[in-house]
């Protein structure tokens, strides 16, 4: 049988770290997830060797309602739904679906050519095409022999 030193001070401090540690680990969380819907829309961001392409699911929005903001270092998505009808006289019981306005931007790791950003609208998605700057594209060196 190994013998342990007891060191009280540091062995108290140290089960105590292990239970803050569990108990904010463990604490659950309150789902926040229609306020995050409400605000945001998701996105896949991609980059090829001359570009970046951006794709944004905007469901239930139509083109004149999304407005696009592009610098050489940054996008931004603005959209705003709005709620077709609703039925006075009914009480709903469950009303999940989402109307407002939601924004997203995103900062790109290189520059690109904001005059010449494209936006393609088709069925809830909006996919962006933001081409790189010319002074960031990767440049190929001839080499040439000595003289």
């Amino acid at each position: 049988m190994k013998v342990m030193d007891f060191k009280p001070v540091s062995d108290v401090v140290t089960l105590r770290d292990a239970m803050d540690r569990l108990f904010e680990e463990s604490i659950i969380r309150p789902f926040n997830g229609f306020a995050a819907a409400a605000t945001t829309f998701p996105v896949d961001l991609t980059e090829l060797k001359d570009k970046f392409v951006l794709k944004a699911s905007l469901p239930g929005m139509k083109p004149e309602d999304i407005t696009i903001e592009a610098t050489p270092d940054e996008i931004l998505i603005k959209g705003e739904s709005k709620e077709t009808f609703e039925l006075k006289e009914a009480d709903y019981l469950r009303k999940e679906l989402r109307y407002g306005k939601v924004q997203r931007s995103f900062s790109l790791p290189l520059a690109i050519e904001p005059s010449k950003v494209e936006a393609i609208f088709e069925q809830g998605i909006v996919t962006i095409t933001l081409p790189k700057s010319e002074s960031v594209k990767p440049k190929t060196i001839t080499i040439k022999p000595k003289a």
